[in-house]
């Protein structure tokens, strides 16, 4: 069974027990058929919608209006309702042909009836309180363990930022040690002046048009050139902070271009007797 309709059976007994009479509600009886008590709902109701009874909308009785047409349109809600409102009925009239002593009994059987009933709702209560403290006490127990998780976690993150603030500090230390390292050995390379020793454009007097690279298309002259850039751009970091990769990527350029234009005029000095 569907939640709708287990509304509708609850409701169906609450208003039975309320003597609220659904088919004088709706102006239908009790042989009226589905189709018939929508019309008549739509009838009764139309003054109560929303969009016609404007500010003075009562919400309570438009309900009450909806929920008279859903139960008399289901057969279970309104077989219940029918059976309770009669079972009612039925107990009224019985009261009523008793006589007091009868009555007295009556009575007290519906006040204890109504008292177990209390009890019932009390107990239920209680048990709603002490679950909901429950509740309440395990939400208490869950903050206090996600404190504990996240003053352990923030520990933790203290003890890496520590340790990652002295991998940095080493690494600085480090890398000043291998500029100065790379300072040293491009000082020695190119002599206490800075200056490259040796020929100015190597140890062989090579034309500065002779074709050094044929692949490139290269003369010699550009060679010589590309060592000079070379040379000043390794002056140029040395002067500036930057890393000891960087340098060092730039002093293999130095050693390239000093190779190409050795490569230059070992070839030009192989092709002299020829010339």
């Amino acid at each position: 069974m569907s939640e709708d309709n287990k509304d509708l059976l609850r409701f169906a007994g609450e208003y039975a027990d309320r003597d609220v009479d659904l088919y004088d509600l709706l102006g239908v009886d009790a042989l009226t058929p589905k189709d018939d008590i929508h019309r008549a709902w739509r009838k009764r109701s139309i003054k109560l919608h929303p969009d016609k009874a404007g500010a003075n909308f009562d919400a309570a009785k438009w309900e009450l209006f909806e929920r008279a047409r859903d139960i008399l349109s289901e057969p279970s809600a309104r077989a219940a309702y029918d059976h309770a409102s009669k079972a009612k009925l039925l107990r009224k009239q019985e009261r009523e042909a008793m006589d007091k002593e009868r009555q007295k009994f009556a009575d007290d059987l519906e006040a204890r009836e109504n008292a177990a009933r209390r009890v019932r709702d009390e107990k239920l209560q209680n048990d709603r309180v002490m679950l909901e403290k429950e509740r309440e006490r395990l939400a208490e127990q869950q903050r206090m363990r996600d404190d504990e998780i996240k003053r352990q976690a923030e520990a933790a993150q203290d003890m890496e930022d520590l340790a990652e603030a002295r991998r940095r500090l080493k690494e600085k230390k480090d890398e000043k040690a291998r500029r100065k390292q790379a300072r040293d050995v491009m000082k020695t390379t190119l002599g206490s002046t800075g200056k490259p020793t040796g020929p100015a454009n190597g140890a062989v007097a090579v034309p500065g048009d002779y074709v050094a690279d044929v692949d490139a298309n290269k003369q010699y002259w550009e060679l010589v050139c590309d060592k000079l850039r070379a040379v000043q751009a390794v002056r140029n970091l040395q002067r500036e902070e930057t890393t000891a990769d960087v340098l060092e990527e730039a002093e293999r350029g130095v050693q390239q271009a000093r190779q190409r234009i050795h490569e230059a005029e070992m070839k030009y000095q192989h092709k002299m007797p020829m010339a």
